[in-house]
Order: C-alpha cells, then structure tokens, then sequence
C-alpha cells in the first residue's frame, strides 16, 4: 500500500487500517495493481462536513488503474470482502470506504 503524497493515516481507526492491509490491497493485487490511499486524515475540506475521514474510520483509494467495467467490479468485490461493518462508494476519482459498524440489539 502506498500513500499519496501529503495523505496521513494518523490517527486512523485500527479496523480501516486492517482492512486496508488484509482486504483491500489483496484486491488491488488481485488486479495487478497497487493500493494508493489518496486521503486519509489530513486536514481538509472534505465533500461532507461530517466525513468519516476526520474522526479516523475512511480512506479514499485510487481508482484510475481500472476500466468503468473493472471499477465496478472490484467496488463489489472489496464491500463483499469487508463485509457490512464497511461502507464501500464508488467516486469518480477514487473508493471511499469507511467503517460503519453494524450493531445489532
């Protein structure tokens, strides 16, 4: 996994930083290609004001190596590998996953 220049991961929540190392860059191996985190916790005006990536649970992930077909397929394969704790989008420049734990009563 490599990181952008001027991305941070400090900060980051253990579970999007395993899922990372353990699911997420497998996937892009899979595909020939290396996981490149674009944003993490670095300090910047995100999309949403309540993003996931200031609290530590997201990472944006490039997805420029890939054809419109391929991007959607690994868009279902990475949610299918993180299972429903994950949120995995599909942006125009990139993944956006984040951890959103399902509690259950």
């Amino acid at each position: 996994m490599l990181l952008k220049e001027g991305v941070s991961i400090a900060g980051c929540r253990a579970e999007i930083l395993i899922a990372a190392i353990t699911i997420i860059c497998p996937v892009y191996n899979k595909y020939g290609h290396r996981a490149v985190v674009t944003s993490g916790t670095e300090k910047y005006k995100h999309s949403v004001d309540r993003s996931k990536h200031y609290c530590g649970d997201a990472l944006d992930f490039r997805s420029r190596y890939f054809n419109e077909n391929d991007k959607h397929k690994v868009k279902d394969e990475l949610q299918k590998n993180l299972g429903r704790n994950f949120v995995v989008i599909l942006e125009h420049t990139h993944f956006h996953i984040h951890y959103a734990p399902v509690y259950e009563a």
